[in-house]
C-alpha cells in the first residue's frame, strides 16, 4: 500500500467512525446547558452498593449520594491534584466520636440537623439498620464489614436518636477506617422497610433500582444533584451518565443517603 492509498484508507476509517458516533453527538448537542453528560465505558448494574452482585461502577453513584459516619481527609499530591488521605479520618454524618477508655467501643454523635431527602431526620436507628444490613446481607458487603471486625448486629447499639455506639469484638486498627469506605452507608431505614417482603428482608429489589433523584427508571441513569445548604449552587444541577465513575474528592449531593444542614 502506497502513501496515497494509506491516506484514503485512514480518511474512510475516520469518516465511518464519525458517522457511527453521529447519533450520540447529535443527542449531546441538544443537551441543556444545566445538564452534565458523563460518558464512561460501562455503568453500574445496581443502585445498591450493599446489594448482592453490585459491580464496581456501582461505587460511583453510591459514593456521591450516600454519607457514612466518617470520611477520609484530603491532601494535595506533588502534581497539585487533590487526593484522599487514608491516614486521616474526618467527620461526615457523625459530628464527633470517642473511643472508650478500655478500647472496646466507640460512641458517635450524629449531626443534629441531618435529614434525608424527604426531610425526615437521620437517627441512630438508621445507622444501626444500615449496619445490620451490611453485615447480614452477605456477599462483598459482609466481607468488607468483617475486614474491620464488624461481624454481627449485636455490635451496633442505639443509645438515643443522636447517639450510636459500636462495640468492638476485638481491638482492630482497621475498624474506624472501615467506617469511611463505601459499604457502611447510612440509608433511610423507614423508607427501605416499607419495601421489605418475606422473601426480601433487606429490600434489595427496591433499593437496587431506587435512589431519590434517579428519575423515572434505572435504565435512564439520570440523577439530579443538589448542593448542600452551605455550598454554592453548582452550575450543573443534573447529571446524565452513560455510566457512573467517581474519583476523589467527591462532590456532595442529596439522595436517600443523608444530607447535612448547618
Amino acid at each position: 500500500m502506497n502513501r496515497r492509498e494509506l491516506l484514503k484508507s485512514g480518511a474512510l476509517t475516520v469518516t465511518t467512525g464519525m458517522l457511527g458516533l453521529w447519533p450520540t453527538i447529535r443527542a449531546y448537542a441538544g443537551t441543556p446547558l444545566d445538564t452534565l453528560v458523563v460518558v464512561t465505558e460501562y455503568g453500574p448494574n445496581s443502585l445498591d452498593i450493599q446489594g448482592l452482585g453490585a459491580n464496581q461502577p456501582t461505587h460511583g453513584p453510591s459514593w456521591n449520594v450516600y454519607d457514612r459516619l466518617l470520611s477520609y481527609g484530603t491532601k494535595t499530591l506533588e502534581d497539585g491534584t487533590a487526593s484522599y488521605d487514608y491516614k486521616s479520618l474526618t467527620p461526615e454524618l457523625a459530628e464527633s466520636w470517642e473511643v472508650a477508655e478500655d478500647g472496646m467501643s466507640a460512641t458517635f454523635k450524629l449531626r443534629p440537623n441531618a435529614v434525608f431527602h424527604d426531610g425526615s431526620p437521620v437517627t441512630a436507628a438508621d445507622v444501626k439498620w444500615s449496619f445490620d444490613r451490611a453485615v447480614q446481607i452477605g456477599g462483598f458487603s459482609s466481607i468488607q464489614m468483617g475486614a474491620g471486625s464488624m461481624e454481627k448486629p449485636e455490635q451496633f447499639e442505639v443509645v438515643d436518636d443522636r447517639t450510636f455506639r459500636l462495640h468492638f469484638i476485638r481491638k482492630d486498627k482497621l475498624t474506624l477506617p472501615d467506617l469511611a469506605v463505601n459499604i457502611p452507608v447510612i440509608m433511610n431505614s423507614k423508607l427501605a422497610k416499607a419495601h421489605v417482603t418475606e422473601k426480601d428482608p433487606w429490600a434489595q429489589e427496591w433499593l437496587e433500582r431506587h435512589q431519590r433523584f434517579w428519575t423515572e427508571s434505572f435504565d435512564r441513569l439520570s440523577t439530579l444533584l443538589e448542593s448542600e445548604p452551605w455550598q454554592p449552587t453548582p452550575k450543573s444541577n443534573q447529571a446524565s451518565p452513560s455510566s457512573a465513575a467517581s474519583k476523589p474528592p467527591r462532590k456532595k449531593s442529596s439522595a436517600p443517603g443523608p444530607t447535612r444542614k448547618k
